[in-house]
């Protein structure tokens, strides 16, 4: 019997619903007028992340972007155990344990290389990072992030906005955007006070937003759209690309070694990030990845354009930390290709819900 399954198919940001259905040796994926899309030889199959295993079960085609997510209440039996190899590595896979030991080496008889190296290689060997790893350098600096915070504010209240039901909101849209566009590791929404109109995404799903962003934000709409920005940079991994490159060779040895709490190396990713604009590239691909999301789930992107907008013609308040165009640089053409793409036409939240956020930190 045919179940009903999500399927991108590699080559866009697009996902649809389809029917996939066992067939022989294959996996057939039809549309909804029952004609075929895709063709999956069942030795193909591989799990997207084999230390996931419970619903919702995320599946993929060898030696390619394809990739098929189960329904919620879907475990996937009826499929799983006619596939024989849903955990065997691609041709091309580095294996962990070869790769630190080589790197090891690397770094004792060219540690000083690195420090040139890494930024050019940096898209590489993000790749080569365990999510488990980058998880635990997202905590890490998110704790030196608030500490930070902490000391500039020079004790005055709590760092943390805790106002569950404003987190409540935010969390509910972060786990909708972050579904859609698969994040690989949990996406974990903090706010924090500082009336600095910013936000950040550091490695490992960790997404800190500066309170004085939702005091400058005019409808729940612009932070949202500010928020699937940031998730977009999680889903490539944006974050830790740029703390390796400027951070350099010292966190590639505590990557290697396993040292991520050593504090030396790791001390300077929470301030790169601070520091340290994306590309324009990036900025770009995260804009179409994030109105791609808000268009699945309905929402209109144009709030995120005018936000741009109305920051970029106002006065960073750059004393303390960098404003959001610092962090996340703009052009003339970035708030129009948003308008462009956006196809949605619904909020992304209440005005009740949008009075709630607004008191997060009460």
């Amino acid at each position: 019997m045919a179940k009903s399954v999500s399927y991108n198919d590699g080559k866009t940001a697009a996902r649809r619903k389809v029917l996939a259905e066992i067939s022989g040796d294959d996996l057939v994926l039809s549309n909804q007028a029952f004609r075929e899309v895709a063709r999956w030889p069942l030795a193909d199959i591989r799990y997207v992340d084999p230390s996931h295993r419970r619903p919702p079960l995320r599946l993929r085609l060898a030696e390619s972007d394809a990739r098929i997510t189960l329904d919620g209440g879907d475990d996937g039996g009826w499929l799983t155990h006619k596939c024989p190899n849903l955990t065997k590595r691609g041709h091309g896979a580095v294996r962990w344990p070869t790769w630190v030991a080589a790197g090891i080496l690397a770094v004792v008889s060219i540690a000083g290389i690195f420090v040139f190296l890494l930024p050019a290689a940096s898209s590489a060997i993000v790749q080569l990072v365990p999510p488990a790893l980058e998880q635990s350098i997202g905590r890490e600096a998110r704790n030196q992030l608030l500490s930070l915070i902490g000391k500039a504010r020079k004790g005055a209240g709590h760092v943390e906005c805790t106002n569950p039901r404003a987190i409540g909101i935010l969390k509910k849209r972060a786990d909708e955007l972050a579904t859609l566009m698969e994040t690989p590791f949990p996406v974990r929404v903090s706010v924090v006070r500082l009336p600095i109109a910013n936000a950040l995404a550091l490695p490992g799903g960790e997404i800190v937003i500066l309170s004085g962003l939702i005091d400058k934000a005019e409808s729940g709409d612009e932070v949202i759209g500010v928020l699937a920005h940031e998730i977009a940079h999680v889903t490539r991994r944006d974050p830790l690309q740029v703390s390796i490159k400027q951070t350099g060779a010292a966190l590639m040895v505590s990557l290697i070694v396993g040292d991520v709490f050593g504090g030396a190396a790791l001390g300077g990713v929470a301030s790169s990030l601070i520091e340290s604009g994306y590309s324009r590239d990036a900025e770009a691909a995260a804009d179409f990845i994030a109105v791609t999301a808000l268009n699945q789930l309905g929402l209109t992107a144009r709030p995120l354009a005018d936000f741009l907008e109305r920051i970029e013609r106002e006065t960073p308040l750059a004393d303390i930390m960098p404003s959001f165009l610092n962090t996340h640089p703009s052009s003339g053409d970035r708030s129009r290709d948003i308008r462009d793409l956006s196809q949605g036409v619904g909020r992304a939240m209440s005005g009740y819900e949008w009075e709630n956020l607004r008191k997060i930190c009460d």
